[in-house]
């Protein structure tokens, strides 16, 4: 697997040679956009919208606008700016797993050894996970990639670790921007759903749950280039609303 990252993961003044991979991968079709009478592809040109004349990359820059006027910046005042890229990932310190947001939560990385087979990053990887395996915390993580500032949740996982990239506090939104119509339910009301979660409990097993829209897709591009007349299945019909009561009590017999 290819790496997207390595580096030495401080543990303290113990330092790893390490290696960070993509956990996860793209299931969706790459399509192009194509021109409806001759599937030309479609070529998508810039132009400034107060001389009317194309633009190629050398001609622009990037803007912002404050109070109606548009200030320029050049590639190289914003580069200034960015973190240097570091060969480091640093434990800050260590913590119970839910003191960590949900809401934090974003992308997974696998994390590796480096220079495997010679003996460098063996036994204080080992020491690191099994360690953390014991003590029952998560370690928070700080690093840069591709100059740009990363943190993250540091978790044992089979003989390595997971990499769970966290948000910044002010990447999240508010959730009392969230329009909630909250009207009163009655104890019987809610007993009865507490009885249909009972009844729908089950052991959730994440290998069964596919994605199948990516395979339909894939499926449909097939029978096209075989010649075969492709039909779109009728969507679904929505059943008659009932009462929640009715729904519950039908749900529940």
């Amino acid at each position: 697997m290819q790496s997207i990252w390595s580096g030495n993961l401080a543990f303290g003044t113990i330092l790893i040679p390490v290696r960070l991979y993509a956990a996860s991968t793209e299931l969706r079709v790459p399509f192009h956009e194509v021109h409806a009478d001759d599937a030309g592809r479609v070529r998508h040109h810039k132009f400034c919208e107060v001389c009317g004349k194309e633009l190629h990359m050398s001609d622009i820059r990037k803007g912002y606008e404050v109070a109606g006027r548009m200030m320029t910046f050049t590639d190289d005042e914003l580069d200034a700016l960015r973190p240097v890229a570091s060969r480091s990932m640093h434990i800050e310190g260590f913590c119970g797993r839910e003191e960590v947001p949900l809401l934090a939560l974003d992308i997974s990385y696998y994390l590796g050894t480096e220079n495997v087979g010679k003996g460098r990053a063996g036994q204080p990887f080992t020491l690191l996970r099994e360690a953390l395996k014991r003590s029952g915390k998560v370690a928070i993580v700080a690093w840069t990639s591709r100059a740009s500032e990363q943190i993250g949740m540091l978790v044992p996982y089979d003989r390595g670790f997971i990499v769970k990239r966290l948000l910044f506090a002010k990447q999240i939104r508010p959730f009392a921007q969230v329009e909630i119509d909250d009207e009163p339910v009655d104890a019987e009301l809610i007993e009865k759903g507490v009885r249909l979660i009972d009844k729908m409990a089950f052991r959730f097993d994440h290998a069964s749950y596919e994605e199948t829209y990516s395979k339909a897709v894939r499926d449909i591009i097939e029978a096209k280039a075989m010649g075969r007349d492709v039909k779109p299945e009728p969507a679904a019909q929505s059943s008659e609303a009932r009462s929640i009561r009715a729904e519950l009590d039908h749900m529940l017999a």
